[in-house]
């Protein structure tokens, strides 16, 4: 569902910059190549064919039309759409650059380059330090005077483990080649995954509003907040859950690589938490409404990843629709990677990078274009 839907997207963007190249619209740069796009229906036309190219993978992915069909189609339509692109992109940079304009132009933007290079060097390194004071505050408050401080991330999914083994264990065991130990590690695995979502993103939900009034103060970056909950969340399932997973991996596939891999469907999770986290901390500063909403689809997302059952028993005709569900291929590489003695799966664990990258950068725009207005109502 991955790929389709990636594919929807970005034939929809692309048919968006068609219409406002074609229009002139203020909302691109005013440079030249832009200027030179407005009215050029060939460009317009052959973007327009490169959207279609992309978007009727969808179709496909229904089967609505004959696959070997719609294959040969897609490519016509957007070979067809890139000539055209190309000649009209060549014709329209050939009108405004010459080589000493372009010379000049690449050494002045080098130039710059350098300086914005270096003062984003500096914003960084102030941006670590304050996310270094956040977690700190973060993980001191919400554990101070515990006993098992960030442990107790730990004992949540075990004692879930244990209630699913107990009721599910004999009825799922044949899954997991008729052993119980198998499904306990299954479940365990699929747990630390959602518990670590939920938590994360509920936490960052509401963390730019909880810090309104000090924003209204001080000049910060916004975005400090979510991700310093998700930070902070990441650090306690580095301390308490992921050497226990790193320990499974090792014993049930006997393999180092296995274990170094864990560290790329983590990177997939913590993509997911981020993007999702910025969406959901920008969306409530306007509808305040936004937590009871969260709480149903965190609920949504736990019954449609395969946690305490597994994914062979979900009806052929509801996969499709739960493949939506960006924690599942997660979920899946992390089982597949700790609990198999097989090299991991790279089609599994591509997925979930792909997954999270797409959803960590749609994120970051929202937050980003939304981010003038919060002052406003915080």
């Amino acid at each position: 569902m991955l790929t389709p839907a990636i594919g929807l997207t970005l034939g929809i963007a692309i048919l968006l910059y068609a219409f406002l190249a074609y229009t002139g619209s203020a909302l691109l740069k005013p440079k030249a190549v832009a200027q030179k796009q407005k009215g050029n229906l060939p460009l317009a036309i052959g973007n327009i064919l490169i959207a279609l190219a992309f978007m009727l993978g969808m179709v496909g992915y229904f089967n609505y039309i004959n696959a070997t069909w719609l294959r040969f189609l897609r490519i016509i339509v957007g070979t067809f759409g890139l000539l055209i692109v190309g000649y009209q992109t060549h014709q329209t940079c050939k009108d405004i650059y010459s080589f000493e304009n372009f010379r000049q132009e690449a050494s002045s933007k080098w130039r710059i380059l350098k300086q914005k290079a270096s003062l984003q060097w500096q914003q960084w390194c102030r941006y670590s330090e304050l996310l270094q004071v956040l977690v700190s505050r973060n993980l001191k408050v919400r554990y101070r005077g515990s006993f098992l401080g960030v442990y107790w991330s730990l004992l949540n999914p075990l004692i879930m483990t244990g209630l699913y083994t107990a009721i599910f264990g004999t009825t799922f065991a044949s899954y997991y080649e008729n052993s119980i130990t198998n499904y306990v590690l299954a479940a365990f695995t699929g747990l630390v995954v959602i518990n670590f979502f939920s938590a994360s993103t509920t936490q960052a939900l509401s963390s730019v509003v909880n810090n309104g009034s000090l924003l209204n103060k001080i000049s910060l970056p916004v975005s400090i907040f979510p991700i310093s909950m998700i930070t902070a969340n990441l650090f306690q399932f580095a301390i308490g859950v992921f050497p226990l997973l790193a320990v499974i991996t090792l014993v049930k596939s006997k393999s180092l690589l296995n274990v170094l891999a864990l560290f790329l469907p983590l990177f997939a999770l913590i993509l997911v938490c981020t993007g999702l986290g910025l969406f959901i901390s920008a969306s409530y500063v306007f509808f305040r409404d936004l937590p009871y909403f969260y709480e149903l689809i965190v609920f949504v997302l736990w019954l449609s990843s395969p946690i305490f059952y597994p994914a062979a028993i979900v009806p052929d005709s509801v996969k499709p629709y739960l493949g939506i569900n960006p924690l599942s291929p997660i979920i899946e590489s992390f089982r597949q990677i700790a609990l198999s003695e097989g090299l991991p799966n790279l089609t599994l664990i591509g997925g979930a990078l792909l997954s999270g990258i797409v959803i960590v950068t749609l994120g970051w725009v929202c937050f980003q274009w939304w981010r003038p207005q919060f002052m406003d109502l915080l």
